[in-house]
């Protein structure tokens, strides 16, 4: 099965994966150093509570490893699959689009963004940059020093070695931990629809409680029926 192990420096801030390892006969999934858009297996909520940073415009390739480095940080872990799921053909024949277009200064914001973040040798380190950050910066439950020593890909050094095999690392500590469906930042992408969640499940116990006391005819007039109805499913 593929497994990601082995990276390239493409540029300040940006790491791009190479070419997969394989892993064979394996009987579990199998611990992974590197992150990848297309080889992303983890806890789903990961998806929530560390989503994409959707101010890193303009790039194609060298982000991953910056999500990897914030998944990792806030103390998710990725994994090769144990066997085959799905698959993606990259031929021409399937008629895409093509490539993308990039805009010059889109480019530089990011580069920028991400040396901030991996802590590029000369990278703006100040309050203001991690500030900008936002709720896209590292976790406080492992270090970027250690993701850097695990994973083999030092961007604080820039120096590379392979290390495929590796062990799980420990939280730093019990106080940095948080509930796993509590938001920790700014949910931009879902905030609105998790707030409307909420707010059906408070109005599906209250018109639960109306049912219960009588009120049935009520409750089933109401125009939020079909929410509580899809509540209880």
């Amino acid at each position: 099965m593929p497994h990601l192990c082995h990276a390239s420096f493409a540029g300040p801030g940006k790491v791009a994966n190479g070419r997969a390892s394989a892993a064979a006969n394996l009987e579990r999934p199998l611990l992974a150093p590197l992150w990848a858009a297309g080889l992303s297996f983890s806890r789903c909520h990961a998806e929530r509570n560390v989503p994409n940073d959707i101010n890193l415009k303009s790039v194609f390739a060298g982000e991953e490893y910056g999500r990897g480095a914030r998944l990792w940080t806030h103390g998710y872990d990725f994994y090769s699959i144990s066997r085959p799921i799905i698959g993606t053909y990259y031929g021409g024949e399937k008629g895409g689009g093509g490539s993308g277009r990039f805009d010059a200064k889109e480019i530089d914001a990011s580069t920028k963004r991400l040396s901030t973040l991996l802590k590029w040798p000369n990278s703006d380190q100040s309050d203001d940059a991690w500030k900008e950050l936002g709720s896209y910066g590292l976790g406080k439950r492992r270090t970027l020093e250690q993701y850097a020593e695990w994973s083999g890909v030092n961007t604080i050094t820039t120096q590379i070695r392979q290390n495929c095999i590796v062990s799980y690392v420990p939280w730093i500590d019990k106080s940095s931990e948080y509930a796993e469906y509590e938001p920790i930042g700014n949910e931009i992408v879902k905030d609105s629809m998790w707030k409307r969640r909420g707010e059906d499940k408070k109005l599906a116990k209250i018109q639960t409680g109306m049912a219960t006391s009588g009120e049935a005819s009520k409750a089933s007039s109401s125009k939020y029926t079909d929410k509580v109805v899809m509540f209880h499913s």
